[in-house]
């Protein structure tokens, strides 16, 4: 997954399930999809737009800084998993 792709699935996800408009709350993950992009690859990309989407789902709008502690968790556990960088 593209970060682009990521951050309107996000865009999609909060307009859904919150009160908020996606297309403003979601493009302050587009920084966090492109590093994400550039030390991993499109899987992880998508790995952590379903993370993260799965937390709007319950209601809850991360902020940026909380999605980078979940792009670290992604990159850290991908790491282990699977021999990324």
């Amino acid at each position: 997954m593209r970060p682009e792709e990521a951050v309107r699935q996000l865009e999609y996800a909060i307009d859904a399930s919150l009160d908020e408009i996606g297309q403003r709350a979601a493009a302050g993950y587009r920084p966090t999809f492109e590093r994400v992009a550039d030390r991993a690859d499109g899987a992880a990309v998508y790995t952590l737009a379903g993370e993260l989407a799965e937390e709007v789902d319950c209601g809850d709008c991360p902020t940026p800084a909380e999605a980078n502690e979940t792009a670290e968790r992604v990159l850290a556990d991908r790491a282990y998993t699977d021999g990324g960088e």
